[in-house]
Order: structure tokens, then C-alpha cells, then sequence
């Protein structure tokens, strides 16, 4: 069983939700169902799991009044041996997406604290529209990710205090020496290939076979596709379709700005690709890194329209399309011989993965043959700057923007080196994960 950083977060809602339910988004196949069955199995003495597309009849529960004592009465006809223990009980509505009265009644559900509720889904920003009245006050959303850095360690058999222990090298960097850098580096290149899809992970751990791998993300990739297929409309699907293919294609022409033109050459206008474009960050296929018209607080304040970089949501479903199948290119890095400009193709959406799943906001400076600072976050005390490199190369920009800011500090990020020279600190890039 994968352990989940969400399961730490339900059990702190278990304890202090009050009048609200807890909605978990998040894209498909990334452990939504598995985390809340088990916590609920686990932690309450009666547990109802309602899944709507695997039962869409029981939808009708929510076709009458939406108050809590009709739900439970209509849900109790439907469920063989329902019955609510005061205060020991958990009603889990699966894929909430497909039943928008569902939630709706979340409202009411809430404030009922006989039981509690969990609701769940896959596209539930994208269908939100279809909700009769969304229950403002009465949910608390939060997003759920692939596996981290930091799970996947977990997966593979390490420490769970590793956060904490590698957070110390974040101020004294001698703590990381050349062995354990090599070691971690390698775990991390494991990483980048197999990605934190659930699936795919217990494959990677159970099968020798890198097919086996294979054969799961592309399943995944074949989901993920017929869901654009079934949820979006007429001429939309090929667009959508055609964008997914053009953020991972564009992953590697060198530029910053997603470039909509580049979608169908010579046909591709940003104005007819861009709602495509929020389709898939809608659905929480891609995420964006916004680009930024100042470096100061709050970030949000000073981003660019029309400018923002988009990354995969998973760096092995990345590695999987980018690749298309080549061992070479899956042995070429495992020798750790990728150079250039490919190579930081994938340091570039590695970081960029590193840094999402930590739950970071991406965003990035870039003024032409001046300046680019690849990704820039806010912290709880400071904005901190990051620059990738691929190499050793020097860190230009990032030591020009500290000389003209009062930022306190910024992170090269490499692939090996360690280290502190004046407002820079110079970090292995696994370190991006726990930050």
C-alpha cells in the first residue's frame, strides 16, 4: 500500500472540519478513491462509499429535495444496511462530478453532524458550471497530485522523515555529500521515467520490466484521452487534443511563453486555442508557470496574460510521450549521457514537477537577451528565485536580479554541485522536492 501525504491532511480535517465537507480534486487515476476507501475503512465504524459512474442510479437519491434528512432516507433505500452511527460515520460520493445536485447537497450535508462527507472527482472545476448551487462555506477543496519526489521515496522503502532531514541541507548544503548526491540523483532519474501515477509506480516496484511501465502510462495517456473525448464538445475535442500534444511537443523548442500558433502551423490562432488550453488546466492535465511582469509581492498581482509556460501534470506521463518508446533515449539517461539543450528539456519539467507537487504557485521572469529566471515561487518569509541548469554553468541572470532586489536569496539548481557564494545557494535539483 503507497503511503500519501493526504492521508495526513484527512485526518486533520477528521478532527477539525466543523460545517464543512471536504471536496478532493484532482486529476484521474492519481489515488483519490484508494486514500479516502482507507481512510474511511480505517478511521470510522460505518463507511458508504457512493461511486456515480459505476452506480449512476444512485444519483436519483438527489433528484428530490436536497436537505440532509430526505438524502439520507433515499440513500438508506438504496444502500442495503445503511444505517448512520452518531458521530462514526463516513458517506464518500465518488466522481461528485457526474451528480451535480450531489453537490449541491453538500450544503445541507455538512451541517448534519451525525455523519461526515467526503466528495471526490476528476473534473470537477471543468463541470462546475453544471452545479446548481455550488455550497460556498459549506466545502473545503483540496487539490491531489500524483505521487511526489518525497512519496515515491516512500514507496521505494525510505525514510518518511526524509522532508525533514533533507530540509536541513537547505541551509547547510556540506550535510549532502558526494555519495548521497549520487544515490539521490539516481533515485531521481528513476523518477523522472516512471513518474508518481500510482499505477504505475507499484508496477515499477512489482515488474523488472520496463514494457510493464510502459504499457501503464500509455494506458493512462489512453484515459486521459477518452475523457476529452467524452466531456468536451464537437470541434473542441481535436483542439484540445492537439494542444495536449503541443505543450509536451513545446516542452523542448528553447522558448519560455507557450506559443499558440505553433499549435496547427499557419492555422492556429491563440484566440481559438486558448479555451482548449484552459480545457486541460481545467482538468488538471496541464498547470501552468505565469509569467511575470515584476519580480515583487504577491506574484499574482504582476502576472503577464497570454504568456504563461504549461507543464504536464506528471513528469513520467511526460517522459512517456516525449520518449515514445525509445529505450535508447531511456538508457542514454539512465547512463546519465543526455547533453545540452535536450538534457535540460527534461531538468526544466523535472523542476517544474518537483516544485508543483510541493504545493508551489510557478511562476517566471523572462526578458529577452537581458534576463531569465526559470521558475520564481513565494515562500511564507521570501519571493525565491530558481534558476535550472543542466550542467555547472554560471547562474547570469539569477546573481543580476539579487544585485538589483532586495530578494535575500536565490537556488542554482544542478545536478551535482553544492554550495554558497554570496545570495546564491547552489543545490542538487532533487532538493527542488523540499523546498
Amino acid at each position: 500500500m503507497l503511503k500519501r501525504k493526504i492521508d495526513s491532511v484527512l485526518m486533520n480535517w477528521k478532527k477539525e472540519h466543523g460545517d464543512e465537507c471536504l471536496l478532493v480534486n484532482g486529476a484521474r487515476q492519481i489515488g483519490k478513491t484508494f486514500s479516502i476507501r482507507q481512510f474511511g475503512k480505517k478511521h470510522y465504524k460505518a463507511f458508504y462509499e457512493i461511486n456515480f459512474i459505476e452506480s449512476p442510479m444512485m444519483a436519483t437519491a438527489f433528484d428530490k429535495a436536497l436537505d440532509s434528512e430526505t438524502v439520507i432516507k433515499l440513500l438508506g433505500l438504496r444502500i442495503p444496511g445503511f444505517k448512520i452511527i452518531d458521530g462514526n460515520t463516513l458517506i464518500f460520493l465518488d466522481e461528485i462530478q457526474q451528480c451535480p445536485n450531489a453537490r449541491t447537497a453538500l450544503k445541507f450535508l455538512a451541517t448534519d453532524h451525525r455523519f461526515d462527507v467526503i466528495a471526490s472527482g476528476s473534473l470537477i472545476t471543468l463541470m462546475s458550471q453544471d452545479v446548481p448551487s455550488l455550497p460556498v462555506g459549506y466545502e473545503k477543496e483540496i487539490m491531489m497530485y500524483p505521487l511526489s519526489f518525497e512519496e515515491y521515496l516512500w514507496a521505494r522503502g525510505y525514510d518518511e522523515n526524509v522532508a525533514s532531514i533533507m530540509s536541513e541541507a537547505l541551509t547547510d548544503p556540506s550535510m549532502l555529500d558526494k555519495g548521497l548526491i549520487s544515490q539521490y540523483n539516481s533515485l531521481l532519474l528513476d523518477y523522472m521515467m516512471v513518474g508518481g501515477m500510482p499505477g504505475v509506480v507499484k508496477t515499477s516496484l512489482e515488474s523488472s520490466s520496463w514494457e510493464d511501465v510502459r504499457a501503464e502510462q500509455e494506458n493512462i495517456l489512453r484515459l486521459n484521452l477518452q475523457d476529452i473525448e467524452k466531456y468536451s464538445k464537437g470541434s473542441d475535442r481535436e483542439r484540445i487534443r492537439l494542444a495536449l500534444y503541443s505543450v509536451v511537443g513545446q516542452a523542448g523548442d528553447g522558448k519560455k511563453a507557450f506559443s499558440y500558433a505553433k499549435i496547427e502551423r499557419g492555422r492556429s490562432r491563440a484566440r481559438d486555442y486558448m479555451p482548449a488550453v484552459e480545457w486541460l488546466v481545467k482538468a488538471q492535465i496541464i498547470y501552468p508557470s505565469s509569467s511575470l511582469t515584476r519580480v515583487d509581492i504577491p506574484l499574482s498581482m504582476y502576472m503577464e496574460e497570454g504568456t504563461s509556460r504549461f507543464y504536464l501534470y506528471d513528469i513520467g506521463m511526460f517522459f512517456s510521450m516525449v520518449s515514445n518508446n525509445s529505450t535508447l533515449l531511456r538508457n542514454t539517461i539512465l547512463a546519465d549521457n543526455r547533453k545540452g539543450a535536450a538534457k535540460g528539456t527534461f531538468y526544466e519539467a523535472l523542476a517544474a514537477d518537483l516544485l508543483h507537487k510541493a504545493g508551489h504557485e510557478l511562476y517566471y521572469y523572462d526578458i529577452p537577451q537581458k534576463m531569465e529566471i526559470d521558475f520564481i515561487i513565494e515562500t511564507d518569509e521570501a519571493l525565491l528565485p530558481i534558476e535550472v541548469k543542466s550542467g555547472n554553468n554560471r547562474a547570469t541572470s539569477l546573481s543580476k536580479l539579487l544585485t538589483m532586489s532586495d530578494i535575500p536569496r536565490g537556488l542554482k539548481m544542478t545536478e551535482s554541485s553544492c554550495g554558497k557564494a554570496d545570495k546564491i545557494t547552489t543545490l542538487p535539483l532533487f532538493m527542488a522536492a523540499f523546498l
